[in-house]
C-alpha cells in the first residue's frame, strides 16, 4: 500500500553548528530543533500510502443526517469525569493482602540543618562536623540551588535508643540524593554514592552508638554533561543529568524547565534490622507459562555463612485470591560437574545453599495457575510476601512486593519490525512527556494529587507516559501499577556522553532497571535523548562516533538484561544521528520550531522522517507552547512579569523568563495587544497544532508510539508546552488531544481548505482504530453544512481495520457557487450498530467568489513574474512602454535599468518585486534590507496591518497554502523586508531563540511620485489556486 520509499545517501557531517551564545533551557531546545544534520547511512523516507480511487457517494440522503455530538470541553466537565474515574479505579487501590509482621524499626530523618559549602570547609572539615557556620533548618525531601559545581551539607543529631542496636544491624537509608553523597556518622565516612535516582544504604552499626549521633551528609553537584551556563559560557561537567527534574519553587530559575539542582530530594531514615534480611524482591512474570519467578536477594551481615529457610506467600493485593500460602523454601541446588573435570563425591548431588557474607541471589519458581492478568483497564495486582527464618524457625525478617502478571514484547524479527504487544495483543503507545509534576506530588506528600494526575492522563485517552529523561521516585511507579498507566523510563543521558563516564553510565543503567523492574506499568526503557553527531562539536569531551555508541548500547543492554531478561529497550528517543539500535524514534516540533524534523505540510500529506528500512517508528516528542491562563498568571507570577495597569498594549510574553511565545508567534499567528488575547491566540495555535499533528500520526499505521510534549506543569510557567497548567486547568489542547486519541477515531484530511466555485473539493475520510477488535456493523455518516444547516448528507458501511488505520474513500464534490466568501463544514460521524455516535470530526472549508481577470497591462520580467501574470489573466506587454504594471523577480534586471524604471514609476507606473533574495538594495529612493527567515521558511504571514487594502482579509488567511507543484502544503514565506518609510501590507517577525528584534515586513509598498513600488516576499507564483493568494496578487497588480 505504501509508495516506494525515497532512499537517502549521505555522509556523517554537521551542516549547521549550534550557536556558541549562552542559551536558556528552552532556547537551547529551539536551537537543537532547528539545526540541520546530514544522515550517516542509508535510510528510507516513509512516503504516503497509495490510496485507491475510491469515492464515497455524495447524493443527498436526508436519513443520513446527524447532529454534532457533545464532547468534553470544559474544566467543570473534566472534574465530573475525574470523579467518576476515581470511583471506577478505587477497587484497584486497595490492599487486601494479609498484613506482614513488622520486623524492622526505623527513625525518620525528616529535618536537617543545611548550608552551602564554602572554600574554608575544604581545609577545615572538622568545623563542618562540629556544626560551625550559618545553618538553616530544612525539611526532607529538600531540593534546589545551587546549580553547577557546588557543595552543600546536611547535618543532624539523632538520638538512637539501645533497642535499635539489639536487632544486630543498623542502616542509614536514602531513597535518592542528587547528585554525589558522602555520608558521615560521628565523624567517620559510612559510604558514598553517585547518581540522583537510585536508593542506597550503608551499615552503620559499628559507627553509631546508643544516645546522640551526628549525621553529616555532604552533597556535591556538578555541571551536567549537556552543560550549564556560567558567566555566559556553556560549561560541561560530569553530572549525568539530561534536562528534566522536579524543579523547585523559585520563579526565575527553579520554575523553568527543571534546572539541575541538588539535595536530599527523597526520604531517608535509620533502620534497625537483623543482619540476615531481605535486600530486594522482584517477581519476573511469565504469564504465557502460568508461572513466575521470585528473585529474592538476601543480605547476610554476619561474619559466618548460615543456613536459612524462606516462607513464601502470594496473595491478591487488590482482590481476594490466594495463589500460594506459606510455602517453605529451603535454598538448595545441584553440584554439576564441569566438562573434563575430575570426578568428585559431590557430583550431581543436591547441596544446601548457605547465605554468605554480603548479598545472596535466589530464584524461586511460583506456580501462578488461575492468575488474573494485569492490564490498563483492570490492573489486578498480586503481592509477594517473603519471611526469612533461621533453622529453628525464628523469624529474622519479612518483606513484600506488589507485582502484576503481564507480558510486554517488541517484535524485532518480523518485517516491518517494531510492533509492540501487551499480553500478546498488539498495542500502540499514545501518551505524553512529563517534567516534574509527578515528582513534586511525592515531594509534597500529596498522594491524592498524584492519583488524580495519573487519572487525568487516562481521561485524555493516553495509555502511557514517558518519564522524560530520568527515573522517578518509586511511589510514582507504584501508583502507575495500581491505576493501570504504562510508562517508559529514560536513563538521564542527553545529546552525548562524556568518555570518562562510560562505566558510571553502565552502573546507572543497572540501577535504573533495578528500580523499575518490579513494576508491571514500566514496559520500556530508553538510554539517551536526542543523540547528536560528533558530540555536538566537542569530540574532545564526549563520544562522537556511532561505533562508540554502539559499544555503549551493548554494555547498557547487558546491564539491563542481566537485571531483567524481559525488558524491552528503545536505545534512543529522538535520534539526530540515526540509526540507533531498535525502534527508530524521531522528535518533531514542526508546529513550533518551524521546519523541525520535516515540513508541516509534508507530514500532513503522510510522509515521515527518514528511518531504517524495514522498521516501524515512533515520535517521542512533539508540541507547541500555550501560555498560562490569566488567573494562574495573576495568582502566582511576580509583579514584574505582568502587564502594567493601563498599559496592556506594551505587554509581551518576553517578560516571562524563558517563554518562547512572543519570539516564535510571528511564524504562526498574529501579534496581540493585550494579555487576554495573547493567551487565547497561543491556546488557539496549540490546540490547532495538537489536532493537526496527532491526527497525522493516527492516520499513519507505521507510527506505533508517540508522546506530546508536555502534559502538566510542575510550577507556573515551567514550560508552557504543557496542555494542562500547574493548577490542573486544561488548556484547549488537552481536549483536542483527547479527541484525537479516541481509540476508535474518524479523521478528515485535505491539503486545501479554500476553493473557488466549480473546483473539486477532495477530502480523504479515514478510520483509525487502536483497538484489537474490528466492528463490522458500524456506519460512516458524513454531511456538508452551511451556517448550521445540512446541505447534503450520506452514509456508508464503515471499513474498520484491527489495530490500524484505513482510508475509507474520497469525499469529492464541487465547490458551490457563492456570491461572497462562504464557510462550510464537512462533518463525519462513526456510528455504532445502534446508530449512536462513537466519534466525530469536522473540517471547515471556505469558498470564495471567482476572481475577474486582470485588466492591467503587465510587463513580466522573470519566470515567477510571468507565471503570476498568466495566472492573473493579465495582458502582458514586452516592455514598460504601454505597461501599467511591472512584475519582476529578477533584481538584477531592475538594477540594470534602475533610473528608467524609477522614472516610469514616478510617472504613475507600479513595480511589484517578487521574492527578492537576501541582500541590501536601493529601491527607488529607499533602502531595503531583505533577510532570510530564521528557523526555516514560514507557513504564515500576518495581514493585520492598518492598510485599507488588507481589511478584507481574515487574521489567519495567509497560512498553510497548498502548493500544486509539491502536492501538499508548503511554506509561503522565505524572506522578510526591513525598509524605513515603507508601508506594510503583510507582517512577520525577525527573531530567533536568542533574541527578538520585533516585526518586519513580508510585503510592503512605497509611494514614489504618482506610482508605487511594492515588494512581496510571500510566494505567489504557482500558489494562486489558494484564493487568498489570488486575491492578494490581484491587489498587488490591480489596486
Amino acid at each position: 500500500m505504501n509508495a516506494t520509499p525515497k532512499v537517502t545517501f549521505a555522509l556523517l557531517s554537521l551542516a549547521a553548528a549550534l550557536s556558541s551564545a549562552p542559551l536558556s533551557a528552552q532556547d537551547k531546545f529551539a536551537d537543537i530543533a532547528t539545526a540541520r544534520y546530514q544522515l550517516r547511512s542509508t535510510l528510507v523516507e516513509p512516503a504516503p500510502p497509495e490510496l485507491p480511487q475510491k469515492f464515497l457517494p455524495v447524493e443527498n440522503d436526508p436519513q443520513a443526517a446527524f447532529r454534532p455530538m457533545h464532547t468534553l470541553s470544559t474544566g467543570a466537565e473534566l472534574k465530573a469525569e475525574l470523579a467518576k474515574l476515581r470511583e471506577q479505579y478505587a477497587p484497584y487501590m486497595k490492599d487486601v493482602a494479609p498484613a506482614l509482621p513488622v520486623s524492622r524499626a526505623s527513625v525518620p530523618l525528616d529535618v536537617f540543618d543545611w548550608r552551602i559549602g564554602t572554600e574554608a570547609d575544604a581545609g577545615d572539615f572538622a568545623a563542618v562536623e562540629r556544626g560551625e557556620g550559618e545553618w538553616t533548618a530544612v525539611k526532607i525531601p529538600h531540593y534546589g540551588a545551587p546549580l553547577g559545581r557546588a557543595v552543600t551539607y546536611y547535618r543532624k543529631v539523632v538520638d538512637l535508643s539501645p533497642a535499635m542496636f539489639r536487632a544486630g544491624a543498623l542502616f542509614i537509608c536514602f531513597k535518592g540524593v542528587d547528585y554525589k553523597a558522602e555520608v558521615y556518622v560521628n565523624g567517620t565516612l559510612a559510604g558514598t554514592h553517585t547518581g540522583f535516582f537510585a536508593p542506597f544504604e550503608f551499615n552503620i552499626a559499628k559507627l553509631a552508638r546508643p544516645g546522640k549521633n551526628t549525621i553529616l551528609v555532604k552533597v556535591s553537584n556538578d555541571y551536567t554533561t549537556t552543560g550549564n551556563s556560567l558567566g555566559g559560557e556553556n560549561v560541561r561537567g560530569d553530572k549525568i543529568y539530561a534536562a528534566t527534574g522536579p524543579g523547585y519553587d523559585e520563579p526565575v530559575q527553579g520554575w523553568h524547565h527543571c534546572p539541575a539542582g541538588m539535595g536530599i530530594y527523597q526520604t531517608c531514615r535509620i533502620e534497625a534490622r537483623n543482619p540476615m534480611h531481605v535486600n530486594d524482591l522482584f517477581v519476573r512474570p511469565l504469564p504465557e507459562e502460568n508461572r513466575a519467578e521470585a528473585w529474592v536477594e538476601i543480605n547476610n551481615f554476619n561474619e559466618t555463612q548460615e543456613n536459612v529457610k524462606l516462607v513464601v506467600s502470594v496473595y491478591g493485593q487488590n482482590f481476594e485470591q490466594t495463589i500460594l500460602k506459606e510455602m517453605e523454601y529451603i535454598p538448595s541446588s545441584t553440584f554439576i560437574p564441569g566438562v573434563g573435570d575430575l570426578a568428585k563425591p559431590t557430583d550431581n548431588q543436591a547441596v544446601r545453599l548457605k547465605m554468605g557474607h554480603g548479598v545472596n541471589y535466589l530464584r524461586i519458581p511460583l506456580d501462578m495457575t488461575g492468575f488474573r492478568w494485569w492490564n490498563p483497564d483492570t490492573p489486578w495486582l498480586y503481592q509477594l510476601q517473603v519471611t526469612v527464618q533461621d533453622e529453628q524457625g525464628n523469624e529474622l525478617d519479612a518483606a513484600k512486593q506488589q507485582f502484576g502478571m503481564r507480558s510486554f514484547t517488541m517484535d524485532t524479527v518480523s518485517v516491518p519490525r517494531g510492533r509492540m504487544y501487551l499480553n500478546g495483543e498488539q498495542i500502540r503507545l499514545r501518551g505524553a512527556n512529563t517534567m516534574g509534576y509527578l515528582q513534586q506530588c511525592v515531594i509534597r506528600g500529596d498522594t491524592a494529587q498524584l492519583i488524580d494526575d495519573i487519572l487525568l492522563a487516562k481521561l485524555c485517552n493516553m495509555n502511557y507516559l514517558r518519564l522524560t529523561q530520568r527515573p522517578v521516585q518509586p511511589e510514582i511507579y507504584e501508583w502507575f501499577d495500581k491505576l493501570g498507566l504504562l510508562n517508559q523510563t529514560d536513563l538521564p543521558l542527553f545529546g552525548s556522553l562524556r568518555r570518562n563516564l562510560f562505566s558510571e553510565a553502565v552502573k546507572q543503567a543497572e540501577e535504573m532497571e533495578r528500580l523499575v523492574r518490579k513494576h508491571p506499568s514500566t514496559i520500556m526503557v530508553s538510554y539517551i535523548n536526542e543523540r547528536f553527531p560528533n558530540a555536538e562539536g566537542q569530540p574532545q569531551r564526549s563520544f562522537g562516533e556511532l561505533a562508540e555508541y554502539e559499544r555503549l548500547f551493548t554494555a547498557l543492554d547487558q546491564a539491563v538484561l542481566i537485571t531483567n531478561p524481559d525488558r524491552v529497550i528503545k536505545a534512543g528517543d529522538g535520534d539526530y544521528d540515526p540509526p540507533s539500535p531498535g525502534l527508530p524514534d524521531s522528535h518533531c516540533y514542526n508546529g513550533w520550531y518551524n521546519g523541525h524534523g520535516l515540513g508541516l505540510g509534508k507530514m500532513h500529506r503522510g510522509y515521515w522522517q527518514s528511518v531504517k528500512p524495514g522498521w516501524l517508528y515512533a515520535c517521542g516528542e512533539f508540541g507547541s507552547e500555550g501560555l498560562d491562563p490569566e488567573e494562574v498568571m495573576y495568582k502566582y507570577y511576580p509583579k514584574g512579569w505582568l502587564p502594567v495597569k493601563g498599559d496592556e498594549k506594551s505587554w509581551t510574553a518576553n517578560l516571562i523568563p524563558q517563554a518562547q511565545t512572543h519570539r516564535f508567534h510571528y511564524m504562526w499567528y498574529n501579534t496581540q495587544d493585550n494579555l487576554h488575547d495573547w493567551v487565547r491566540a497561543s491556546w488557539d495555535h496549540q490546540e490547532w497544532v495538537t489536532k493537526f499533528t496527532t491526527e497525522a500520526f493516527r492516520r499513519d499505521g507505521r507510527m506505533v508510539s508517540f508522546a506530546i510534549h508536555l502534559f502538566i506543569d510542575a510550577f507556573p510557567s515551567g514550560w508552557m508546552k504543557t496542555i494542562m497548567d500547574v493548577d490542573r486547568g486544561p488548556k484547549p489542547a488537552y481536549f483536542a488531544y483527547r479527541n484525537a486519541l479516541a481509540p476508535l477515531m474518524t479523521s478528515l484530511r485535505t491539503d486545501r481548505w479554500t476553493f473557488f466555485p466549480g473546483e473539486r473539493v477532495n477530502v480523504e475520510a479515514w478510520v483509525c482504530n487502536d483497538r484489537n477488535d474490528a466492528p463490522q456493523d458500524y456506519t460512516l455518516h458524513y454531511q456538508l453544512e452551511k451556517e448550521g444547516r445540512v446541505v447534503w448528507a450520506h452514509s456508508v458501511r464503515a471499513d474498520i481495520p484491527r489495530n490500524d488505520s484505513r482510508f475509507q474513500g474520497f469525499i469529492d464534490f464541487e465547490a458551490p457557487k457563492v456570491g461572497k466568501r462562504t464557510a462550510y463544514q464537512l462533518r463525519i460521524s462513526l456510528n455504532d450498530a445502534a446508530g449512536n455516535p462513537v466519534h466525530q470530526n469536522v473540517e471547515t472549508i471556505e469558498v470564495f467568489p471567482a476572481l475577474k481577470k486582470s485588466a492591467a497591462k503587465v510587463c513580466a520580467v522573470g519566470d515567477k513574474a510571468a507565471e503570476l501574470a498568466a495566472a492573473a489573466g493579465a495582458v502582458t506587454v514586452p516592455s514598460l512602454s504601454g505597461a501599467q504594471v511591472m512584475l519582476c523577480d529578477d533584481i538584477a534586471a531592475y538594477n540594470k535599468d534602475k533610473e528608467a524604471i524609477d522614472a516610469w514609476v514616478a510617472a504613475g507606473g507600479k513595480l511589484v518585486l517578487l521574492e527578492l533574495p537576501a541582500g541590501d538594495y536601493r529601491i527607488g529612493a529607499g533602502d531595503v534590507k531583505v533577510e532570510r527567515t530564521t528557523m526555516g521558511e514560514y507557513y504564515f504571514a500576518s495581514p493585520e496591518v492598518p492598510h485599507p487594502l488588507m481589511k478584507a482579509f481574515k487574521p489567519m488567511d495567509f497560512k498553510m497554502w497548498y502548493d500544486p507543484a509539491a502536492g501538499y502544503v508548503q511554506p509561503l514565506l522565505g524572506h522578510t523586508v526591513s525598509a524605513p518609510g515603507w508601508t506594510p501590507l503583510l507582517l512577520s517577525g525577525n527573531s530567533s531563540w536568542v533574541e527578538d528584534r520585533g516585526p518586519v515586513m513580508a510585503a510592503c509598498e512605497l509611494r514614489h511620485g504618482k506610482g508605487l513600488f511594492r515588494i512581496s516576499e510571500v510566494k505567489l507564483a504557482g500558489r494562486t489556486v489558494n484564493p487568498v493568494a489570488g486575491y492578494f496578487a490581484d491587489i498587488l497588480i490591480n489596486r
